[in-house]
């Protein structure tokens, strides 16, 4: 009787809300109405969708409320004792906040710059561009006004869903595998160059592995257990998942795809409180820029020719592994035990297979197919996945091992190995601490170098970080005539530009007369791929 009453009273409130407040009183609540009619247009539009939303929901809760169906359970589900799993969540912790606050590069000026520093009312009713991972940038948000304005504060969203990612993996290969396994594959990505690389990143890529995997967990769960509120949290993890980036949708497919083909009891609730919910729990986080989201589109005016194409994104994805596993010829024995891994949940767990590889093909099929460049962080979210397969592949060369030496402990020898394999793989850790991209560096070499009657320009993407982040107001070249006029008024010429393979094609003639007048003074290396900075003097 409690819980009807609150279910009921819940319910009623929201309906209240959605009725008595008008889209209008939203908005000015939120933020001050734009002026652009086009744009108030699109701003109440969403705000009338997210009464609508608002209204539906209230509708459930009461149904929810007044639901007197007999719950039926599954298996049991023992909760994994975490034992070891607390002192490596602090040594993740350690190593992810170590050298936090150290410069940040494009991605992450861009997302200090166009989202966070603007009120939290404006966050949530603008969509400019599919960079705007919702839920990190408010909070970061919040980081940032408890703990001051530095970068370190910009990043610890990002550290604490990848230190949150790793107990998520636990979780979920328990589920999957045992105990033990589940324990090495959090060790991996803990001492994973990648994985605290992406950790000290200002954007929601750590979140997005972490709610990949949590609801990874949950849905098995809530498929072998039958249990309505393990679908209710389910929808929730998934709603959050999609306002972090929306790339999780091919991961939710999976899971619709896995759902269809189980044999879950009770399978039409199942999908109303889980699938149903979660879109319109979606719905109700996006309805305030759904207007704005339909009309821009998520696509990507390419920029760079080379950046769709398969075969570099192919380039990249090796490049990275010899990162992490200290060589290339590392990368092919990980390769080898990684398809043994693989082989073995095909035999004992298709669903972690189908969880690995379908949301793979389905992101890499649809971006290709928009036309977007291919970057490889597009495919992060699976790193979990990988993780465990890894572990498993090592766990049997282990057997493999045991049998050719005639040893009797098969499972200490895979341990053994997978110790060998995370050794391997920390190796590369000292390296994820360079910076990520030399703006720093690259501005304090050209204002002491530089003399009185020289000029500095830019040229592409590093233009918004030194106009708009560290507030140098030197002028953006676009055009030969621009760079020429700019030359004849000065003694000398400093240019300044990041990320070549952008200038190469969006600017051929500028970067002709840069090859031709100018010499480079400095290269600033970066680990971001392509991210050196490069700073050229005109020669007269």
């Amino acid at each position: 009787m409690r819980r009807r009453v609150l279910y009921t009273g819940t319910g009623v409130l929201l309906l209240i809300a959605a009725a008595a407040v008008s889209s209008l009183q939203i908005i000015e609540f939120l933020r001050t109405p734009p002026s652009d009619p086009i744009f108030l247009r699109q701003l109440l539009l969403g705000a009338t969708l997210f009464r609508i939303a608002i209204a539906v929901l209230g509708l459930i809760i009461i149904l929810l409320g007044w639901s007197t169906r007999k719950v039926e359970t599954g298996e049991t589900y023992q909760t994994p004792k975490l034992g070891w799993m607390w002192l490596l969540l602090l040594v993740a912790l350690a190593l992810r906040l170590y050298m936090l606050g150290a410069g940040l590069w494009h991605d992450e000026i861009l997302t200090s710059v166009k989202y966070v520093h603007v009120p939290a009312g404006e966050t949530v009713t603008t969509f400019e561009d599919q960079n705007q991972h919702f839920l990190y940038t408010l909070l970061a948000q919040e980081s940032i006004r408890l703990l001051g304005d530095n970068n370190w504060a910009l990043r610890l969203p990002a550290v604490l869903f990848g230190v949150g990612s790793i107990l998520a993996l636990y979780l979920f290969g328990c589920l999957v595998s045992n105990r033990r396994e589940a324990f090495l594959s959090s060790a991996l990505l803990t001492f994973s160059y990648h994985h605290i690389w992406f950790s000290q990143n200002a954007r929601g890529y750590t979140g997005l592995l972490f709610w990949t995997l949590l609801t990874s967990w949950l849905f098995l769960r809530a498929v072998r257990e039958s249990r309505p509120r393990l679908w209710q949290f389910y929808a929730a993890a998934m709603a959050l998942a999609m306002y972090t980036n929306m790339t999780i949708l091919f991961v939710a497919a999976c899971h619709f795809l896995l759902f269809v083909m189980s044999d879950t009891k009770q399978k039409w609730s199942s999908f109303l409180s889980g699938f149903c919910l979660a879109a319109l729990l979606t719905l109700l986080l996006y309805s305030l820029v759904l207007p704005q989201l339909l009309g821009r589109g998520v696509g990507e005016v390419s920029t760079v020719p080379a950046w769709k194409s398969p075969f570099w994104t192919l380039l990249e994805f090796i490049g990275a592994l010899r990162t992490g596993f200290a060589g290339i010829i590392t990368v092919g024995i990980a390769l080898a035990i990684f398809a043994a891994g693989l082989l073995s949940y095909v035999r004992t767990n298709r669903s972690v297979v189908m969880l690995f590889a379908v949301p793979l093909f389905l992101c890499f099929a649809v971006v290709a197919g928009m036309g977007h460049h291919i970057w490889p962080r597009f495919f992060f979210f699976a790193f979990g996945f990988a993780a465990l397969i890894a572990v498993r592949g090592t766990m049997i060369l282990g057997g493999m091992v045991s049998k050719l030496f005639q040893r009797s402990n098969p499972e200490k020898i895979g341990i053994i190995l997978c110790t060998g394999m995370i050794f391997v793989s920390a190796v590369s850790i000292p390296q994820v601490y360079a910076a990520k991209q030399g703006f720093e560096e690259a501005l304090r070499f050209v204002e002491s170098h530089k003399q009185q009657s020289d000029a500095i320009v830019t040229v592409g993407l590093a233009t918004i970080t030194y106009r708009q982040y560290y507030k140098r107001d030197w002028p953006e070249v676009k055009t030969v005539e621009d760079l020429n006029s700019i030359r004849n008024r000065a003694r000398r010429t400093w240019i300044v530009f990041t990320f070549l393979p952008e200038v190469q094609s969006v600017y051929p003639d500028v970067m002709a007369v840069i090859r031709k007048d100018f010499r480079v003074e400095k290269e600033f290396h970066g680990t971001v791929g392509s991210g050196t900075i490069y700073v050229c003097r005109s020669l007269k």
